[in-house]
């Protein structure tokens, strides 16, 4: 149960760590050309947004699909992948650290300095793989944050929580692509590892980081009205998620975790309004 505590603990990190972003972030969406950037979309209110979003998640599936099973040089293009995205998220998060004491041009040239610099630390230091994940996990979901009110938040959620069984389940083709990423010891999960020992081998829990990324984008994008609603979000997801890590270690199960997630936030989001939002 010690890795499922430290999985969890990862888990939660991510949630802190994308709220502090998100509210850096929000707060200068209106004064820095580099955060106005950020936001994707041209109407973060409309639900088509949601199917917007959709769309690239399948294709972008199939297209790691294609390069896991075809390309002889998938590695390499990974490692290229891992390179970008943990060089650009994580200077989001970097930018709200240096926000504390700096102004917003300084923090800018300064985050993006130290994300590329965090991204080719990573390349040569491969026990950064969690700290990686986790910053990544923070800068990808305040970006679905920012860009998506809470109506397509909660429409892709959902969409996307079908998606995951389906790929889990039916096709399995998300289970191929964690095996793929667990052996090579990329980037796209958080890992908690048990030693072996004299009576056992190296025991290993991983958590996709497309699990973690969607309570932050949920909780930021409910963060820009009402900070107590972001957090008994987060509350609902970090209750679901110690249910599913508990379940799945102790039955052995290969589960979607997205769907359980997703309940936990919906019901801490309902629970909140009940409580002050009515």
């Amino acid at each position: 149960m010690r890795l499922v505590f430290t999985l969890l603990l990862f888990f939660l990190l991510a949630q802190v760590v994308g709220i502090f972003t998100g509210y850096a972030i929000l707060r200068d969406m209106n004064s820095n050309p580099f955060v106005s950037s950020m936001v994707v979309t041209t109407d973060t209110q409309s639900p088509m947004t949601a199917l917007v979003f959709i769309a690239y998640t399948l294709v972008g599936a199939a297209l790691i699909i294609f390069v896991i099973r075809v390309l002889k040089i998938s590695l390499v293009l990974f490692r290229g992948m891992e390179f970008i995205i943990i060089s650009t998220s994580s200077s989001l998060v970097f930018y709200a650290v240096f926000r504390i004491l700096l102004g917003y041009e300084a923090s800018t040239i300064a985050a993006i300095v130290s994300g590329i610099a965090f991204a080719a630390a990573k390349a040569f230091l491969p026990n950064l793989k969690n700290p990686a994940a986790i910053m990544a996990t923070a800068g990808v979901g305040v970006v679905f944050g920012i860009s998506m009110g809470i109506v397509p938040v909660l429409i892709f959620l959902m969409l996307l929580s079908v998606y995951d069984f389906i790929s889990v389940f039916l096709t399995k083709h998300m289970v191929e692509m964690a095996n793929y990423i667990i052996s090579k010891d990329l980037a796209f999960t958080v890992t908690a590892r048990a030693p072996a020992t004299e009576t056992g081998p190296v025991k290993r829990i991983d958590l996709g980081t497309g699990d973690l990324i969607a309570p932050v984008m949920m909780e930021v994008s409910v963060l820009s009205f009402s900070p107590l609603a972001a957090l008994f979000v987060m509350l609902g997801s970090v209750v679901a998620m110690a249910l599913f890590l508990t379940l799945v270690w102790r039955k052995k199960l290969v589960l979607p975790a997205l769907p359980p997630i997703v309940l936990g936030m919906l019901s801490g989001l309902l629970l909140w309004y009940a409580l002050f939002g009515a």
